[in-house]
């Protein structure tokens, strides 16, 4: 008997469904990949491994939501669609801003509430607490995945399965080539505090953008520290905790950053954990040191931020938030020269405007300079694996090298992505073909019927 390897013995599995369109993670890139494939028609699976949607939005609880509108003046907004309609029903119920500022404020509940109507009201069928375990690969071709959950191992068949992980588990799993930098930017997690005494004439509730533009370029300091946080309202003495941090009393931190739609409550992003969050054991280490070092940060915000004296953590985030992993090897890799020349990619699926933004892995604290783009487009083929048919890959883990995924990664981006491929998955399965035979056209056409925005603004 080998001590160090167990085989498992061979079952078969319960189908629970077949399905035109599978999505893998519901997150914002699973969330409007699986609403855009049911309204173009596909029967549509969602799998989620928490008990509600929304990932990096709500689980993660990154409240600022990035990537919907460009920093460069006028501040056109580039991202719309499915993304666009769920920010707008959170609006109309005061859980999230939609102007033109660089992020939006949103309250986590009501972006959850809001995912599950758009999902269901699609008529997406819908299982929580699923654990993506093995796709089911045929001769090259992903017809489906294994899940696990509470009732134990299960099947669903799909024409066309979209990984929306966000750490590709299921393109490595089915042998897509991917990558994986050396090192990785660091994970945050996030957290709240209540019970703040801020006096300040600053409105948490108007649009905050740099001013920068319209002409693309650097964002350095001092405007960079200036308007790095959408709560203009919070000061923070940068000298003082720097200091901190380099006598030791402080553990590694960013920002810190600001945000949140209560006046008595701010929204925090600041803890940099290093490690590979597509290794459990790395994973696990991170959680514990971001609610360590959280405790630690509070405890300064108590100490030494103006109307912070009684302040209270009520809340850190469900997971930890992840910045990269594993990122696909695509028919096109999207590269920082794309973003930086604009690239005109005639099978442009979505738009991107975040800056060039890669958190440093080093010892540096605060703030770090980041490169504004004019806004560019991210092409279908970037979203095709090399050598994997009937998947698409969407969110932070499709093709790109480091310094693209710095712009591309956030929330509003990967929603886009999502929702082209939902769209070009819904069409596939109808035409009895594979994502990779599709013409960007016809992808492009329903994107627009869809009110996504794939076009240049302005």
């Amino acid at each position: 008997m080998n001590k160090t390897v167990y085989r498992e013995a061979a079952k078969d599995l319960p189908v629970i469904a077949d399905v035109d369109v599978l999505v893998v993670g519901g997150g914002p890139a699973g969330v409007c990949a699986a609403v855009g494939a049911a309204r173009a028609g596909a029967r549509t699976f969602l799998v989620e491994r928490h008990g509600f949607l929304g990932g990096m939005w709500t689980a993660g609880m990154v409240l600022t939501l990035a990537g919907f509108n460009s920093w460069l003046r006028p501040y056109h907004r580039c991202v719309g669609g499915i993304a666009g309609e769920w920010i707008r029903r959170a609006a109309a119920q005061n859980g999230c801003q939609d102007h033109t500022g660089f992020v939006l404020n949103s309250d986590p509940e009501i972006m959850k509430r809001v995912a599950d109507d758009l999902v269901t009201e699609a008529g997406v069928e819908l299982l929580f607490h699923c654990w993506g375990a093995d796709p089911i690969c045929e001769d090259g071709v992903v017809k489906g995945l294994c899940i696990e959950n509470v009732e134990g191992r299960q099947a669903i068949r799909a024409t066309v399965t979209i990984d929306c992980t966000g750490d590709g588990d299921v393109m490595a799993r089915a042998g897509a080539g991917w990558t994986k930098g050396q090192s990785l930017q660091p994970m945050t997690m996030s957290f709240r505090m209540g019970n703040l005494r801020i006096e300040t004439d600053n409105d948490i509730h108007k649009p905050v953008s740099p001013p920068i533009g319209p002409e693309p370029g650097y964002l350095r300091e001092p405007t960079l520290s200036q308007y790095a946080s959408v709560r203009q309202d919070v000061v923070v003495d940068a000298d003082h905790m720097r200091a901190e941090r380099e006598s030791g009393r402080l553990p590694r931190y960013g920002g810190p950053w600001f945000g949140g739609l209560d006046a008595d409550v701010i929204w925090v992003n600041s803890t940099r954990i290093t490690g590979d969050a597509s290794v459990a054991s790395d994973l696990t280490r991170a959680e514990l040191a971001g609610r360590r070092e959280t405790a630690e940060i509070v405890d300064y915000f108590v100490k030494h931020l103006p109307g912070f004296a009684a302040g209270r953590l009520i809340q850190t985030s469900t997971q930890i938030g992840i910045r990269e992993t594993r990122r696909l090897e695509g028919v096109y890799t999207l590269k920082a020269a794309d973003i930086l020349g604009r690239t005109d990619f005639d099978d442009g699926i979505a738009l991107g405007c975040w800056p060039i933004d890669v958190h440093p892995t080093t010892d540096a604290v605060g703030h770090h300079a980041m490169y504004v783009p004019l806004p560019y487009r991210i092409p279908y083929r970037s979203l095709l694996p090399t050598n994997v048919n009937g998947l698409l890959v969407a969110g932070r883990c499709f093709s790109a090298d480091r310094e693209a995924l710095g712009s591309a990664r956030v929330g509003a981006t990967c929603a886009a992505m999502g929702h082209a491929a939902g769209v070009a998955a819904a069409i596939a399965a109808a035409r009895s073909t594979q994502p990779r035979a599709l013409d960007a056209a016809l992808i492009q056409r329903v994107l627009r019927q869809q009110d996504a925005i794939i076009d240049y603004p302005g």
